[in-house]
Parts: structure tokens; sequence; C-alpha cells
């Protein structure tokens, strides 16, 4: 079976970047999903 990517658009700051067909489901770029990461960690801090 062949192997391809997909481009994608980031739904924060709109950027184009490539992901395999297998991780299709990310939504974020790369440095998009550290600064999410950080945000969902901080607030699992609080509670």
């Amino acid at each position: 079976m062949v192997e391809y990517n997909i481009i994608k658009y980031c739904r924060i700051c709109k950027k184009r970047f490539i992901v395999n067909r297998g991780e299709s489901k990310i939504v974020f770029c790369p440095n998009c999903q550290i600064k999410v990461d950080t945000e969902r960690n901080k607030e699992e801090v609080k509670e």
C-alpha cells in the first residue's frame, strides 16, 4: 500500500503543514501543538 502525505492548515495560525495519512486527525501545526499542550497542562495543575 502506498504511503502519502496530506497538506493541512493549522486551526490557530493558518500555516500549512504536512502530515502522514495515518495522522490525519492532527489539526495543529507542531509549533501550535506545543502551545496547546502547555496550556492544557497548566489547566490540569490548577484543578
